[in-house]
């Protein structure tokens, strides 16, 4: 039977392959996201505070432009490559391989244990085609959705435009930098008739109708793609700002941490500025953390390794899973009944254990065997002649 200390040295295997700078951006990105929804089992008098060191910075916009730039390599590669022409096909069976099976098994364990409740949403279907916040704020059920839902459609619609303006210009480089353009203007485009309309604007209500529908969040991913891009096409400029990007980084979240605290023109900022800003953080950082890497690593570098591999199943149980269905009942019902105000604490200790565990689990029986199967799908196939004499020779 493996333990869960197997199962980490079973996940991080080999690390002369990785990166360590993007991992420990993941790392960090996840912290902050299960960090900042962790508030819900601290007593009210404390969540300002214990927020307070992860105000400056989304998480989830860090995962973002990851994301983005990730995306960005790949299609560069498959542009770039003169041997055989883009396939949206094997693109698109890559990205799901990755993101759905993981997704799909939290997402029906949520909809047979609603539906077992008879509190099945309605629509819940959306949430298998990803449409539930499309235009329109995202619904109550499973609220990590949201994110998924950006990355889905973006995964269909960056590549597809790529190869729509590649077929009008016959130009890669323009092909790649017009979609990256569309991406970065439209969802503004779309904030702002949002805002013409009078939608969203009370403080409480920015999160919903701007932060989290995939029609105003797509330009998060495109900064991602920008960042490839400018690393391949502008090499001299992206070098030069190895050094520089960690100082704008810090102005950035200085900018980012206070002006919220200000008081004056907070929906302003939030709506137009606060996504754009955070995501131009992570951007002038990759130049320098892109290039971070290390033959050997030391325990802790091993632990921020190990956050990032399962960071995506971390973020799709933190919430809806352990939180609501687990934690605070258990805090409600057994822990603050018998151990009175410190019951919260057990809560927010075991939320932390289960957390790591539970992601190294979803991680290494539904994430890696999808992700394997990814490498068997590319394995090229033997030409006939050469395939028999192989057989004749008994290999």
């Amino acid at each position: 039977m493996f333990t869960l200390k197997t199962l980490a040295a079973q996940a991080l295997g080999t690390t002369h392959n990785r990166i360590f700078g993007l991992d420990l951006l993941r790392a960090v990105a996840i912290f902050i996201t299960v960090y900042g929804h962790a508030a819900m089992l601290v007593p009210p008098a404390y969540r300002s505070w214990h927020n307070l060191p992860a105000s400056a910075i989304d998480g989830v916009n860090i995962f973002f432009v990851l994301s983005g730039y990730l995306i960005g390599g790949i299609l560069l590669k498959a542009l770039l490559d003169p041997r055989q022409p883009f396939s949206l096909r094997h693109f698109w069976m890559r990205r799901w391989l990755r993101t759905l099976p993981a997704y799909l098994v939290v997402l029906t364990s949520l909809v047979l244990l609603a539906a077992l409740r008879h509190q099945l949403p309605a629509g819940v279907y959306r949430y298998f085609i990803f449409s539930q916040n499309l235009s329109t704020p995202h619904p109550t059920f499973f609220p990590e959705g949201w994110s998924l839902a950006v990355e889905e459609w973006f995964y269909l619609l960056f590549p597809t435009t790529v190869l729509v303006l590649l077929g009008l210009f016959r130009n890669r480089r323009v092909a790649l930098a017009g979609t990256i353009g569309l991406f970065l203007v439209l969802p503004l485009v779309f904030r702002f008739y949002q805002y013409q309309q009078g939608q969203g604007l009370a403080a409480a209500l920015w999160d919903g109708y701007y932060r989290r529908v995939v029609a105003a969040r797509l330009d998060a991913i495109a900064l991602g793609v920008l960042a490839c891009y400018l690393q391949h096409y502008h090499a001299g400029a992206w070098r030069a700002l190895r050094r520089p990007g960690l100082g704008l980084a810090v102005g950035l979240l200085l900018v980012t941490f206070l002006y919220p605290k200000l008081g004056a023109h907070v929906l302003f900022y939030n709506v137009w500025c606060r996504s754009l800003l955070e995501g131009l953080v992570v951007l002038v950082v990759l130049p320098y953390f892109s290039q971070l890497r290390y033959a050997r690593y030391s325990p802790a570098m091993r632990g921020l390794t190990l956050l990032s591999l399962v960071s995506y199943s971390m973020y799709l149980l933190n919430k809806s899973v352990l939180i609501k269905l687990v934690l605070l009942p258990l805090e409600r019902t057994v822990l603050t009944p018998y151990l009175g105000a410190g019951g919260w604490l057990v809560a927010y200790v075991l939320y932390w254990g289960l957390l790591v565990s539970g992601a190294l689990l979803l991680y290494t029986y539904v994430e890696q065997p999808f992700m394997r199967l990814r490498d068997v799908f590319e394995k090229p196939r033997p030409k006939p002649v050469v395939a028999a004499a192989l057989a004749v020779a008994g290999h």
